[in-house]
Formats: C-alpha cells, structure tokens, sequence
C-alpha cells in the first residue's frame, strides 16, 4: 500500500490509459461474438454442459456432458453456477468473462510492475503488452480454464512480492481452484526462493514453508484420488493413434524435431502468436550486465522472481515430458508464464532504454536529436502496437448455421440423441441443447477411459453412414439407441470429405494401422467408386426439420423406410 500512495499522484494518468487501451483491444469481443447462434471455439467442449445449471434434466446419461463436467475445476464451474444463479445463461457469461478477465489482468500486470520498478510508466508498457500478446492468442477470450492462468500467476507474483505469507497461501488456493496445473509452478517457484536458488536477497524461508504447504494441501486430492475416466493416456498408446500424428485432430508426435521441443503448441517451448514487442523483454539479462548507461535499473528489485519463475516453469515443462502425458500437455507450463515474464520485462526495458536516452547528457545536438527521437520511435512503436495489429487479434467464434434443426430439438425429449458427420454436430449441445452421440470437437484423447468410447463411436458412426447395406445402418442405431442423424445435403460427396479439414487430414495421416484412419478411408474408398451410401438413396424423405444445408433423419423414420424396401 505504501508503494501505490508513493506512485499514485503520477500513475493515476497511466493507470487510466492502461484501462483505456485494455477494453480497447477487448473490443474485439463486440467485433467478433455478435450473434445469437454464435460460440467461442473451446466454449463447446467446456461451456455446453453448464447449460444443467438452468435446466438440471439436460443431457441425462451423456457422457460427454459428464466427462466435461467432471473434468471442470471446482472454482470454474462453481463461477458459471453463480453467474447462472444471477440470470446469465452460461453462453452469454462465457463471452462476458473474458472482459473481466482482461480487466483484472491489466490491474494486477500494473501492480507487480511497480514493484519490480517503481515508475508508473513501466505498468502501463507491460498491460499493453501482455494484453496484446493475450488476444493474438484465443486463451483469454476462450472463457474456460486457460482464461484464468494470466491472471492467476500474476496474483501470486503480487503476493510473493508483497511478502506476505496469508496472501500467498490465498493466491496458490485460488489457483488451485481455477488452473491446478499452474500450481506446480508456483510450486516450483516457492522450492527455488526457499533454497535461495537464483536469489538476490536472503531466502524467505517461512513464506516459502507456508507456500508449499498450500500446495501441498491443494494438490492432495488429485494425488490421492482416483480418475474416473482413466487411465491416462500413455506415450507408447499415443504414438499408435492418428489424432496424436502430425495430420491428427490432436497432433502431438511431430517428426520435425525442432518444431516438437520448440514451437508446437502442444509440445513446445515457445509460445506463438505473440507480438514482436513481447520479445523485447529478452533484452533485460544484457541491459542489468551493463547498467550504467540506464540509471533507471538501479531501482529494479524483486528480478530474481522473473528468473525462479523462468526456472520452475522450464523444469515442469521436462517433467510433463518425462510423464507423458500424467500432467497434461508440457506446453501449458511455458506458453502462458513466459507471455507473463517476458511482457514484465519488455515494460523494464522500453522504460528503461528511453530514460537512458533522455537522461544521458548530449555531447553533439544533432546525435542527441537522432537518439532521441528513435527513442520516441522505439516507445510508440511498442505502445502503439496494437493499432495495426487489431486484424491480428484471434478470437475463434464459430457460427451455428442450423438454427432450424436447434429450435427442432429443443422440443424434443430431454434424451434425445443425435449423430453425424459434419462438424455442425458439434453445436448441437450448446445450441439444441440435446446431446451428441460423439463429435471431433469433443474428441480429447487424454483421458483414455473417455477417449476409448468416443473414438470407438465415431468409427461405428463413419462405417454406418457410408455403408452400401442397411444392416449395417439398423444395427448402429439400434446399438447406441439413436434417435437422430444429422446429414449434410453433400455429405455423400467425395468433394465434401476432401474439404473436410480433419477427416481428410486424418485420411492421410502416417498410422496405417490405426482403426479410425482406416474407417476414413474407407468411406474415401466409397465415394472414389462410385458407390452410392445407403443413407444417401433416404434424400429428405424422413427430414423433420426443414434446412437450407441439412437433413435431421428421424431414425424410426430410417428404419422403417428400409423395412418397406426389402
């Protein structure tokens, strides 16, 4: 506290202008989430199932709704329940958070960069920059549990330097309840301080004691219960399945070795998508090497956080590769705190370099001029970044187009259970509210006591709608008690499965023995003879909802259909 009344009188102006360009850059919320048939890419696999909290009858005895609700965070979901409870539908909740979200990460950037360095021009650099660098990526504007991580790490940053042990225990809590996995970086983070490991002042023992045991204690209930949707997937399973190939829905086993360890952002080090203004911050080791010509460092305190931060985040991104893949995807111990790290350091060092320049004493006017203004250019340049790249900014909201097919469903029985191949099954929970048999967005191979049913039912789904033979066809619905078939007016057309971004990767991938690539290809091998699917002889003659792209089959209707014919 005594830090902000010695800056407020100069930051209150900073401060402001932080706010200011922070929901400037969220305005691409408005830009791009209008609409009422419109949904953040990663809100259909995280978002679609909190829909139970209006309606508890929803999606009974549906295992994707259930694994999603399993899997969600306690604080996460517990979020979305009280926001529903004060009359947000979760969809609409979904594209409001990121707004608070952002909000809360510039307030919280600003604070652990005045107590790094003290100069309130150094907050604001650091917000433009991580906000930047925040919505060129769609991890903020998703709204699931990667939404919190930013501001979850800086929380705990303010705590640590802060000093004080209750708020730090407080912020690792939290943290655990939104993002565990970010825990075992803060984790990390305390073991490092606590040993004085890359420590510039005497190690905080009783802080760092009390910090681990919190992370301990919140740890403790993944560590000693049991997964229902295990076991996890194991590296030797993952190298055998297409989705994890390099042409796969999940692609992980890159044989590019370079891209694997570096810039894939599953396995790699580095995040992508960033700003180039990030990358400044890399500058920060070689200026504190040679202080003298930027006076302002000599305020600097608190770095050796950014290099325990940098430490512990490096080492759990070995230990998610040597356990494979017990703690999830190495890449989420890197992506998000180096954008973190390196956005605090590149506010340092613009800071830095332009109180440098204009504080050094000019020995030819016409060079003090020159260095002077490309000072100038070098700040603005910077903080104005996010001017040119506004185009650049990802929000990944995808549109439902059957909104005909949804009001259908919404009237129909709470159980009623939908299949198909084209990707607009995948809206079909968060807009028609009713549940899919299986979908490529849902598809998330990690838990192999879910992935096994979904994969073996999309393969079931694949053959059934690209039979020559009915029997096939009555069996799959009987098998899996289906109710409805959503099919694309081309679904049948060899055109459509080669445009068909994952199934036509996935028909290529380099797994010849892997069960679903095969399932593809043959419906692939179908079509290039042409054969006419069974399904496709039906055209619209037992359609119950009228649609400019799509057939919704009633499969008693299918059935019947096929008993008259033989």
């Amino acid at each position: 506290m005594g830090l902000l009344k010695q800056l407020w009188p100069s930051a209150r102006f900073w401060f402001g202008l932080s706010l200011i360009t922070c929901w400037g850059m969220a305005g691409v919320i408005w830009r791009d989430g209008q609409g009422l048939y419109r949904i953040q890419d990663d809100a259909r696999q995280h978002v679609f199932w909190m829909q139970r909290f209006e309606d508890p009858g929803l999606f009974p005895n549906d295992w994707i709704a259930d694994y999603f609700q399993s899997v969600a965070p306690w604080g996460y979901s517990h979020l979305y329940r009280l926001a529903s409870l004060l009359g947000f539908d979760p969809l609409t909740f979904n594209k409001l958070l990121p707004l608070l979200l952002s909000l809360l990460t510039t307030v919280l950037v600003i604070q652990v960069s005045w107590r790094l360095l003290p100069v309130a021009s150094v907050g604001f650099v650091s917000s433009v920059i991580l906000n930047l660098s925040l919505w060129m990526k769609d991890d903020l504007v998703s709204g699931t549990p990667r939404a919190f991580v930013v501001p979850l790490l800086l929380g705990f940053l303010w705590a640590l330097l802060s000093e004080n042990a209750i708020t730090t225990a407080i912020a690792i809590f939290m943290t655990g309840l939104f993002y565990p996995q970010l825990v075992l970086i803060e984790g990390g983070v305390l073991l490092l301080q606590g040993l004085g490991i890359a420590q510039t002042s005497p190690p905080k023992r009783r802080l760092a004691l009390l910090g681990l045991m919190t992370v301990v204690l919140v740890l403790s209930p993944y560590l000693l219960l049991s997964n229902p949707w295990g076991p996890v997937l194991t590296r030797e399973t993952g190298l055998g399945l297409a989705e994890l190939a390099p042409q796969g829905r999940s692609a992980f086993f890159y044989e590019d070795v370079a891209h694997f360890w570096f810039s894939s952002d599953r396995s790699g080090l580095i995040p992508g998508y960033t700003p180039l203004a990030l990358w400044v911050g890399v500058l920060l080791p070689l200026l504190l090497r040679v202080r003298q010509p930027f006076p302002l460092l000599g305020k600097l305190r608190g770095q050796s956080i950014l290099s325990q931060l940098l430490l512990s985040s490096l080492g759990c991104f070995v230990l998610a590769h040597l356990m494979l893949f017990r703690l999830h995807l190495p890449s989420r111990y890197t992506h998000h705190s180096l954008r973190v790290l390196l956005s605090l350091a590149a506010g340092i060092v613009v800071v830095a370099i332009a109180h440098g320049i204009f504080s050094q004493p000019a020995t030819h006017h016409l060079l003090g001029a020159v260095n002077r203004l490309l000072a100038v250019i070098f700040v603005l340049g910077v903080v104005a970044s996010p001017l040119w790249l506004w185009t650049s900014f990802q929000t990944a909201y995808y549109d439902g187009t059957a909104p005909e097919i949804y009001r259908y469903l919404q009237n129909t029985p709470n159980d009623s259970l939908v299949a198909g191949v084209d990707g607009e099954i995948d809206n079909i929970p968060s807009f028609g509210r009713r549940p899919i048999l299986t979908g490529l967005e849902y598809m998330i191979p990690y838990h192999w006591g879910y992935y096994a049913q979904v994969r073996d039912r999309f393969i079931a789904l694949i053959e059934a709608q690209y039979s020559l033979h009915p029997e096939p066809v009555r069996r799959f619905i009987a098998d899996y008690d289906l109710d409805y078939w959503l099919i694309r007016h081309d679904d049948f057309s060899l055109d459509y499965l080669q445009q068909h971004y994952w199934l036509n990767r996935m028909a290529n991938s380099p797994r010849p023995e892997d069960s679903l690539r095969q399932a593809i290809q043959g419906a692939f091998r179908t079509l290039e003879q042409g054969q006419t699917p069974v399904l496709a002889t039906l055209g619209d003659r037992c359609n119950v909802a009228p649609s400019p792209h799509y057939w919704l089959l009633d499969t008693r209707c299918i059935l019947t259909t096929f008993d008259s014919e033989t």
